[in-house]
């Protein structure tokens, strides 16, 4: 037998409610686009350096100034 309650009514429809709206900000995340621009690099380098931190602090360049 299943005892229908008004917060056992109140618990689904909301139940449902959160997961509609959870679908319907999932797809809306999927049509998003983004614009690039693109430059020329040409005979240039281009260095990715991560920056973990302490230790590993990344590198420096020798030509580098020490400001303080």
């Amino acid at each position: 037998m299943i005892v229908l309650s008004k917060k056992r009514i109140i618990a689904t429809i909301s139940m449902v409610f959160v997961a509609l709206f959870a679908f319907v900000i999932q797809r809306a995340e999927i049509n998003k686009t983004v614009e690039t621009v693109s430059l020329p690099v040409t005979n240039k380098v281009i260095v990715i350096d991560a920056g973990h931190g302490v230790p590993d602090e990344g590198a420096q360049s020798s030509s580098r100034n020490n400001r303080s």
